[in-house]
């Protein structure tokens, strides 16, 4: 999350924000990161467009050693490149050159950072620096001149002004950073296929894989320095990733028999941040596209970003021989311009299968050496429910409220409130109480970090009624834990039929009268959640 409005209102809503969510114990101690760089132009966004300027290249020290790599074509912990430079990390020592270039360079490093970084990750016009404890370093303009890069140690709330994290899981090829820019990728696709302004500032995070894999847990600079944001994974969020990259918001994820999924994703894209993005769950066909993120967002003739958030896809099996290390690079300005690599042999000759995102087959590109990671024992069938997390615990019930109730999940979207930061339960405590429907809904292994779950609704004289739930996580300022605890959780979300059942309604008693009385003649009826691991209230 990093996107620009109006400072003076996102001051208001996340005081606002801080006052409605109740503070739970645990977070991240600031003490670790190094003191020496705590601010930097990171923190003051959008940053300039990409030039690749040279300029200041030349007062780096050549390097002279001989662990340098040859190639640079894959992104590891220890090797990174942008359309402009490649980086490597060589023992502590940072070294850089340009992409067209063979002399390596050493990059000078703050003082508190020398023989500090044990891993590195590079993305857009960032790279992020990781030192033996986990703590997160940042370099910016890395698309720019190398006198304007600069570091700093800052990461979190509020606007990315808290002293510093630590990566989440630092699982070995589990991470990476994730940069989507106004100047460099300019847009992104909603599940409609509909293009969107990504807005006036960048989409900053570092998704990491956590626990058995199935876990994506990502740090955002603009959120609470914890592990409460996950991004729910493939398969209901039950695959066991192995491997997992980013570029420019998109995901690619590999388990241990080649199975890969690829995911487009981040905090603003996927509904949760209604403070600076204007979201809908109805189809916005026949509204036009604005030209920028400010008339998005107040010009109710133009699209909203429609929801849920898009799904991970399936990508096609490689036809031979991988390695573990998996990269996913943006190739220039659009959406979903990006190709993806994978590590392997073809007839014994190391190098990298690669594809464009949407492309339905492999190439192969030799390099020679020995490929980066670990062998993958990759089946010519699909064996990813082999790979399969067992169920989050928590089954649910909620009454649906009645349609007649003073506020709703379509009244908090109608009247353009930043719906992403009101628990409903606030509503009962300050007297805005809502009747019951007499309709209920249940919902087995509901984990928060999905976005679209089956779910059953019974009709007051018993008949069931397949729905699907759909989930958004909303907007937190203070820090929190991951899935569901005693402390109320706040969702923003709806409740629509599939295609098939929708069309029911003009032969089922029981589908007609909930689609007439419930969901006012609608396909999806937004709503908004808040979910404890015994309880969960919609409205």
């Amino acid at each position: 999350m990093k996107s620009l409005r109006a400072p003076s209102l996102l001051l208001a809503v996340a005081t606002a924000a801080s006052l409605l969510t109740t503070p739970i114990g645990g977070g991240y101690s600031h003490a670790g990161p190094a003191s020496c760089v705590p601010f930097g132009t990171a923190q003051l966004p959008p940053g300039a467009p990409a030039t690749g300027s040279r300029a200041g290249l030349s007062a780096f020290p050549r390097y002279t050693g001989t662990s340098a790599p040859s190639r640079v074509e894959m992104r590891t912990e220890t090797t990174q490149f942008n359309l402009h430079w490649e980086f490597a990390l060589v023992g502590h020592r940072l070294i850089t050159r340009p992409r067209s270039a063979s002399q390596w360079r050493t990059v000078p490093l703050p003082s508190c950072l020398r023989d500090r970084l044990v891993a590195i990750s590079l993305d857009d016009d960032e790279l992020v620096g990781i030192d033996g404890r986990g703590w997160i370093y940042t370099m910016d303009n890395v698309n720019q001149s190398p006198r304007l890069w600069n570091w700093t140690s800052a990461w979190g709330a509020m606007l990315w002004t808290a002293p510093g994290r630590t990566l989440p899981g630092r699982k070995v090829g589990g991470w990476a950073l994730s940069v989507t820019s106004p100047s460099d990728n300019r847009a992104y696709q909603d599940i409609a296929g509909r293009v969107h302004p990504s807005g006036q500032a960048k989409m900053t995070m570092i998704p990491s894989l956590t626990g058995d894999g199935s876990r994506i847990t990502y740090a955002d600079p603009w959120l609470p320095n914890d592990d409460s944001y996950e991004v729910g994974g493939p398969l209901g969020g039950r695959f066991q990733s192995r491997s997992l990259s980013a570029a420019a918001s998109t995901m690619f994820v590999m388990n241990k028999f080649g199975d890969m999924f690829t995911r487009t994703f981040d905090f603003d894209s996927s509904g949760s941040d209604s403070v600076f993005f204007r979201y809908s769950w109805e189809s916005q066909r026949g509204k036009p596209s604005a030209d920028n993120l400010m008339v998005e967002t107040w010009d109710r003739s133009k699209a909203a970003v429609q929801l849920p958030a898009p799904d991970w896809t399936r990508q096609p099996k490689i036809p031979g021989e991988i390695f573990s290390t998996v990269t996913v690079i943006a190739t220039g300005p659009g959406v979903e311009r990006r190709e993806l690599r994978v590590a392997g042999r073809r007839d014994g000759v190391a190098g990298f299968w690669h594809k464009s995102l949407q492309a339905s087959t492999w190439g192969f590109t030799a390099t020679g050496g020995t490929p980066s990671g670990t062998p993958v024992e990759n089946s010519a069938s699909d064996r990813s429910g082999e790979t399969l997390a067992p169920r989050v615990p928590w089954n649910l019930s909620a009454s649906l409220p009645s349609r007649k109730a003073f506020v709703d999940g379509q009244l908090l979207i109608d009247i353009g409130l930043p719906y992403s930061v009101v628990d409903p339960r606030l509503l009962d405590q300050v007297g805005l109480h809502a009747p019951k429907s007499g309709y209920r809904l249940y919902v087995t292994a509901f984990d928060p970090a999905a976005t679209t779950r089956p779910a059953v609704v019974v009709t007051p004289d018993g008949k069931r009624i397949d729905v699907l739930l759909h989930t958004a996580d909303g907007m937190r300022m203070s820090p929190s834990k991951p899935g569901l605890t005693s402390v109320p959780r706040h969702l923003v979300g709806a409740v629509a039929l599939d295609d098939a059942s929708f069309a029911r309604r003009g032969s089922d008693p029981a589908v007609r009268a909930f689609v007439r009385d419930w969901m006012k003649g609608k396909q999806i009826t937004p709503i908004t959640l808040s979910a404890t691991t015994t309880s969960l209230v919609i409205r």
